[in-house]
C-alpha cells in the first residue's frame, strides 16, 4: 500500500512533468513557426526583388533570349537556388548546373503560371536524403504577359538544427526543472507529514486507552487544529473518567450507609425480644427511611442511565403549572417546617402548558430538594412563575450559602460534585438539564457565594395552549 507521502509526491511530480511537457511542445511549436515563417519571408523578399527588377529593366526580352544572353544580374543576388521554369513546367536554367529533364509542375509552380504574385511558400521533402526544401515562385514577365517562372529554394537542414538544439536545451531545463520541482515536492511532503505522522501515532496511542500524552503541535493548519481536536478530546475523556470515578465511589458509600444502617438495625430487631414496642417502631421507622433513600439512589442511577443513552423519553400532557409547582410544594412541607425555611410562591397569570408531569415533578424536586439542602434554617425561598411572549420562566431563588465562580460551570456536568459537605453524588442537575432540554427549554444557574443560587427554567410558549 502507498503512503500518503509517496501519493502527495508522485502526483506532484506527475502534474508538474505533464505541465512542463506540454509547454515544451508549445515553446518547440512557437519555435519552428518562427524559423520557418522567417525563412519563408526571407525567400520571398528575395526573389520579389529580383521578379520585379527582371519584370523592369528586362521583361523587353523573352525569358529565353536573357537565359541566351546569360543575364544573371536579377538573381545572382542569393544564396538560394534559382530556377527559371516556363510555362509548361520545363527547367530552363538551374544555379545548381543540373538541368532536370522532369517537368516541375507544383502548386507555387502553378501559381505563379497563372500570374498569382503572392509568392506562396511550399515545402518539400527530397525523396533521396529526406531534406526538406522550400520553395517560392513568382511570375516573369514579357510585354506584360506571363513568360515564365522565377522559382527560389533553400534546404531547411540549417534552421532544423537550430531548432535541434535549441530543443534539446528546453528538454535539459525540463528535466533541470522536474527533478528541482520534485525535491521540493518531497520536501514539503515530509513537512506535511511530520506533523500527521505525530497526530497518528499519538491517535493510535488513545485508541488502546493511554489519554495522558499529547500530542505534539507545529503547526497551525488543519493538521494542527486536528491534534488541538484530539488533545482536546483526551482531556475531557480523562476528566469524565475522573469524574465517574469519583462518582462511582461518592455512589458507592451513599449506597453503603443506608445498607450499614438496615444491617444493623435488622440485627438489632433480630436479637431483642421484641418487647420493647417503642424500639421496635423506631428502628422499623429508620428501616423504612432508609429504604426509600435507597429507591431515590436507584432511581436516579436509572435514570442517568437512559440519560446516557438518550434514552429518556417524554409523555407530554396539559397541566395548570401553578397548581402543579404549588403540590410539590405541600409534598415538601414537612422537610421545609423542620428546617423552618419559608417558601414566597409568585404567580403572574400563567397559561397552561404541556409537559411530561412525571419528569418536570423530577426536575423541580431536584432543584427544591437542593435549594433546602443548601440553605440555613429559618430562612427563605422564592419560587417564581412569569411569563412572556417566549418563554414561561419558573424561577426557584434560595439564600443559602451559594456556589463559588470556579464550580459554577461545572455543576451540570455529569458525575460532577460540588466541595460542599452536602453536596450529593453529582447526576441530579445534569437529568435535569436533559429533561428541560428535550423540552425545548432552558436551565440556567446563576449564583454567588454567601448570597444564595437562583435557579431558572425557561419553557417555550410554543407548547403552550
Amino acid at each position: 500500500m502507498k503512503s500518503l507521502k509517496t501519493k502527495i509526491s508522485s502526483s506532484n511530480i506527475i502534474v508538474i512533468a505533464i505541465t512542463i511537457f506540454i509547454v515544451q511542445i508549445m515553446v518547440y511549436i512557437a519555435i519552428k513557426g518562427y524559423y520557418y515563417s522567417n525563412l519563408e519571408d526571407t525567400i520571398y523578399g528575395q526573389i520579389k526583388i529580383s521578379s520585379d527588377f527582371y519584370n523592369t529593366y528586362l521583361s523587353s526580352n523573352t525569358v529565353k533570349e536573357n537565359i541566351f544572353n546569360d543575364n544573371d544580374t536579377f538573381w545572382s543576388n542569393t544564396d538560394c537556388r534559382v530556377q527559371i521554369i516556363d510555362l509548361e513546367g520545363n527547367v530552363m536554367m538551374d544555379s545548381s548546373g543540373y538541368i532536370s529533364k522532369d517537368r516541375i509542375l507544383t502548386r507555387e509552380v502553378k501559381a505563379a503560371a497563372s500570374g498569382d504574385t503572392r509568392g506562396e511558400a511550399n515545402i518539400y521533402q527530397n525523396e533521396n536524403n529526406n531534406e526538406k526544401i522550400i520553395c517560392v515562385a513568382y511570375p516573369l514577365s514579357f510585354d506584360r504577359d506571363v513568360d515564365g517562372i522565377l522559382r527560389f529554394s533553400a534546404s531547411t537542414e540549417g534552421i532544423d538544427k537550430s531548432i535541434r538544439e535549441i530543443l534539446f536545451i528546453i528538454i535539459l531545463l525540463g528535466i533541470l526543472v522536474i527533478s528541482i520541482s520534485s525535491t521540493i515536492s518531497l520536501f514539503i511532503s515530509n513537512s506535511i507529514m511530520k506533523p500527521l505522522k505525530l497526530v497518528s501515532v499519538g491517535a493510535e496511542k488513545m485508541a488502546k486507552g493511554n489519554f495522558k500524552e499529547s500530542i505534539p503541535n507545529y503547526s497551525k493548519d488543519e493538521i494542527g487544529s486536528l491534534a488541538d481536536t484530539l488533545n482536546y478530546m483526551s482531556e475531557e475523556i480523562l476528566k469524565n473518567e475522573r469524574l465517574k470515578n469519583e462518582f462511582i465511589s461518592s455512589v458507592s458509600h451513599e449506597l453503603r450507609t443506608p445498607l450499614t444502617s438496615i444491617k444493623g438495625w435488622a440485627i438489632v430487631l433480630e436479637s431483642s425480644d421484641l418487647e420493647d414496642k417503642e424500639e421496635v417502631r423506631e428502628g422499623l421507622k429508620i428501616i423504612e427511611s432508609e429504604v426509600e433513600r435507597l429507591t431515590y439512589l436507584v432511581e436516579e442511577l436509572l435514570d442517568f442511565s437512559k440519560l446516557i443513552s438518550g434514552k429518556i423519553t417524554l409523555r407530554k400532557e396539559v397541566i395548570s403549572i401553578g397548581e402543579f409547582t404549588q403540590d410539590i410544594l405541600r409534598q415538601l412541607e414537612p422537610k421545609l417546617l423542620s428546617r423552618g425555611i419559608e417558601v414566597i410562591f409568585e404567580e403572574l397569570q400563567v397559561k397552561p402548558i404541556e409537559v411530561d408531569k412525571n419528569r418536570m415533578k423530577q426536575v423541580l424536586i431536584n432543584i427544591l430538594d437542593n435549594a433546602i439542602k443548601f440553605s440555613p434554617n429559618d430562612s427563605k425561598i422564592v419560587v417564581k412563575l412569569v411569563e412572556d411572549e417566549k418563554y414561561l420562566t419558573i424561577s426557584i431563588k434560595d439564600y443559602g450559602y451559594g456556589i463559588s465562580k470556579d464550580e459554577l460551570p461545572h455543576v451540570k456536568e455529569k458525575f460532577y460534585k460540588g466541595r460542599n459537605i452536602n453536596a450529593s453524588n453529582g447526576i441530579g442537575l445534569s437529568i435535569c438539564e436533559e429533561i428541560i432540554t428535550q423540552h425545548g427549554g432552558i436551565l440556567k444557574i446563576d449564583s454567588e457565594l454567601q448570597k444564595g443560587t437562583e435557579v431558572i427554567i425557561m419553557l417555550p410558549r410554543g407548547d403552550m395552549r
